[in-house]
């Protein structure tokens, strides 16, 4: 227990710096649980870039902008600007069940704007994988989809990762 603790707290220390590690990992998404989505629009850039904030280790698995609607065919959910869809993986590290609150999370541009989640175009995107939506068991490492409504043409910058509406927040790098 000592061991699982100073790593996580180890984890949280550097949970302002968000570390790069190789690229090259294949999609979470681009296998199943929503890629249907991921299919139009611009192509998908692959990332792996992490960040930590309380219990949770996030890592951004791909990033893809341009998509002009989500959801299956009789319930498309169109954007108001466009969706940049950012697959992550989440992992608590914690000893307890927590949810990744969506409502959060936050995308920035590369001139400072931040973005929510869009709520009903993560239920479309996440349709086939609803733990990212639910509280995450302790130990237990999901992926999923977070959906953010831009204007069309927004470059984003950073993913803001927020363990709880309250919280300090880390940033992980999405170029």
């Amino acid at each position: 227990m000592i061991a699982i603790g100073s790593g996580a707290y180890a984890m949280r220390g550097v949970s302002d710096t968000p570390t790069a590690t190789p690229a090259g990992m294949p999609s979470a998404a681009a296998s199943g649980g929503g890629a249907g989505e991921l299919e139009s629009g611009t192509d998908l850039a692959t990332l792996d870039r992490t960040g930590a904030e309380g219990v949770f280790m996030v890592t951004v698995t791909g990033v893809r902008c341009g998509v002009e609607e989500v959801g299956p065919a009789d319930l498309r959910q169109p954007a108001k600007g466009e969706f940049c869809l950012v697959e992550v993986s989440a992992e608590n590290a914690g000893g307890e069940a927590h949810l990744l609150d969506g409502g959060a999370q936050r995308a920035v541009d590369t001139q400072g704007r931040a973005y929510p989640v869009d709520d009903r175009a993560a239920a479309f995107v996440n349709d086939r994988n609803p733990t990212l939506l639910e509280e995450i068991a302790p130990g237990a490492t999901v992926t999923g989809v977070l959906p953010f409504d831009v204007p069309a043409g927004t470059r984003l910058a950073t993913l803001v990762v927020h363990e709880s509406p309250g919280s300090r927040g880390t940033r992980v790098s999405l170029s």
